[in-house]
């Protein structure tokens, strides 16, 4: 949407609507070039300043992003000085800050002084540093933000713009800035150590801020060679979050440095148990299996202050608050570039923004000796089939896998392929090799049988697309997408139906805002005779997943043998408008035409 509003003249307004689009769609680097435009038109606004600052830096254009800090420095020491000035005379309401200003100083405070410590840090000068996230703090504490003040109706904690807010002027920067603060003062002298310590110590005890918290005072004890002190927090940061890999890394290494070798391979034992990825547990085991210490990956403060925002972006991204983890992220990649897990979460990252070319250089550039190489080829195929070059895709993974079938991940992700290319049989082979390959079956395997059995349903083999969701049910029986998909065939052909809508009611339970879980329940009821039932969940269905052409099909035909035909064309109509197969169009032609007559139930 945002695109089509390219050729709109250059007027200010224009301009800002067309970045706000952009920004709620999630295309930073196109938000980015509006509100470029929008600041020519208004050059002082402090609010365009702050825009400009946060998008310039969260799609890497770093020099950009600095002389902007800079531009707002200048702007919140005119405004500051004009709020002493208010205060210490008596002035007309027309010299007063306006509350507009006073906002602005406010919001774009913080990120001027983490930006400027950021630089500051980069170039080793940690007084500045220290300086610039001590007064970030300062403006936090005394003056907050009201971050639900831009979203009245949408004031979920959860909610990804407030995320974002909330990484620049809210609780996630109070974190960073006090994080960063200690990593300073570390870095100016060893022996501040109790200094920078005692700066992270007046925190709540969320598990959220235990993990952070207790992970960096940790790693700065570390840094300061104290490895009794480092093992204690970093115990309590790894309890607080078990599946941390770099967690266990730096603990594991710190106990091995102290010469604590039990406890190392206790932590290493203990890790293995976890549910972390088995690339990552994998590495691990490879890395200590002599049970000698290794060069700490946090060798300066640079790389302590970019593993916080390199694991806070990435979180912050998995939430969906793509600016604020584009952000924390980019902070990342300015303090220590080419690092493998700050890469592969921008890959991710833009491929949330649906700009996969970005997030194949960045898949790309992991080397095949990181334990992160499987998993960024794995996301790379993905990226590749939505440019179109499924052929690159398939070639890339079968190569990784070579005549080995035991890499389930890299077997599921070239089946799903596979099938999104219609090559329905070569999935099934491969698929069938994968499952030989595993001696005993899991609840975890239950996804191969279901991919499998889809792959079965597509080439029209029924008896195997039953029997390998049946297989799936029995090794994972609660399983809600099986439940439905077994549940919604059985109804589509006209078998077992009691049965099928009890297991399409337990998937429906399991999983109640998924619109295509509610439209099973509906047909369902549609191919029972009971109609009434049948547009009750239908219509929640549509609610729920109002751009799908099937569902609203579904609930025209239900509204038909409801009595209520006025609303079943009217949903017809709608399905039109909604660009669905041809099939799918030639039959809503024929129900518009005669209405639905017995041979199209």
């Amino acid at each position: 949407m945002a695109e089509a509003l390219e050729d709109m003249p250059e007027t200010l307004a224009g301009a800002y609507l067309s970045a706000r689009v952009a920004q709620e769609e999630g295309d930073l680097t196109l938000a980015a070039h509006f509100y470029a435009q929008a600041l020519e038109k208004d050059p002082e606004n402090p609010q365009l300043l702050e825009r400009n600052f946060a998008l310039a830096f969260a799609v890497g254009n770093y020099d950009v992003a600095f002389s902007l800090a800079e531009r707002m420095t200048q702007t919140l020491g005119r405004t500051e000085a004009g709020n002493e000035t208010a205060s210490s005379e008596a002035k007309d309401d027309e010299d007063q800050p306006s509350e507009e200003d006073l906002f602005a100083t406010q919001q774009i405070a913080p990120m001027v002084h983490m930006a400027l410590g950021i630089k500051a840090l980069k170039g080793k000068n940690y007084a500045s540093a220290s300086k610039n996230f001590q007064s970030g703090l300062d403006q936090m504490i005394n003056n907050p933000v009201d971050l639900l003040r831009s979203l009245p109706f949408r004031s979920n904690i959860n909610n990804p713009a407030l995320l974002s807010a909330s990484a620049q002027n809210g609780p996630f920067a109070l974190i960073s800035q006090n994080i960063l603060h200690a990593w300073s003062l570390i870095g100016q002298d060893r022996k501040n150590l109790d200094k920078a310590l005692l700066a992270m110590e007046d925190i709540n005890s969320s598990d959220v801020n235990q993990f952070f918290f207790s992970l960096h005072s940790g790693l700065i004890a570390a840094y300061a060679k104290d490895y009794k002190k480092a093992a204690d927090y970093l115990q309590s940061s790894l309890k607080a979050d078990p599946n941390s890999v770099a967690t266990a890394d730096a603990l594991i290494n710190v106990y091995l440095k102290a010469g604590n070798t039990d406890k190392a391979k206790e932590t290493l034992a203990i890790f293995n148990l976890t549910s972390a990825d088995t690339e990552e547990k994998a590495w691990l085991k490879e890395t200590y299996a002599k049970m000698q210490p290794t060069a700490s990956p946090i060798r300066t403060p640079q790389d302590g202050a970019a593993e916080l925002f390199s694991t806070l972006g990435d979180a912050l991204a998995q939430e969906n608050a793509i600016e604020g983890g584009a952000l924390y992220l980019q902070y990342a990649n300015y303090l220590r570039p080419d690092h493998d897990r700050t890469e592969f979460a921008l890959g991710q990252l833009f491929e949330r923004m649906k700009r996969d070319e970005k997030a194949l250089e960045y898949f790309d550039q992991i080397p095949e000796s990181s334990y992160l190489y499987r998993q960024a080829q794995r996301r790379a195929g993905f990226s590749l089939t939505r440019l179109k070059r499924a052929d690159d895709a398939i070639d890339r993974l079968s190569a990784m896998l070579g005549d080995d079938a035991s890499d389930l991940e890299t077997v599921s992700v070239l089946s799903r392929i596979y099938q999104s290319q219609d090559r329905f049989k070569d999935s099934i082979d491969l698929l069938t090799r994968g499952l030989n390959s595993v001696k005993k079956k899991r609840d975890i395997h239950w996804s191969l049988y279901f991919l499998r059995g889809s792959a079965y349903d597509q080439i029209k083999d029924w008896p195997n697309t039953e029997k390998d969701m049946q297989e799936a049910l029995e090794l994972f029986p609660n399983q809600p997408t099986v439940l439905n998909y077994l549940g919604y065939s059985w109804v589509d052909r006209g078998m077992h139906l009691e049965k099928a809508i009890e297991m399409i009611k337990q998937a429906v339970a399991l999983k109640p805002y998924d619109g295509f879980f509610v439209d099973s329940l509906g047909w369902a009821y549609y191919r029972l005779n009971k109609y009434e039932d049948a547009v009750q969940y239908l219509e929640r269905a549509v609610e729920l997943r109002p751009e799908d052409p099937t569902i609203t099909d579904h609930l025209g035909d239900a509204y038909w043998k409801a009595g209520r035909q006025n609303e079943a064309y009217f949903q017809w109509h709608r399905v039109k408008a909604m660009d669905p197969s041809d099939e799918l169009m030639a039959q809503v032609d024929k129900k518009i035409e005669n209405g639905l007559v017995p041979s199209s139930d």
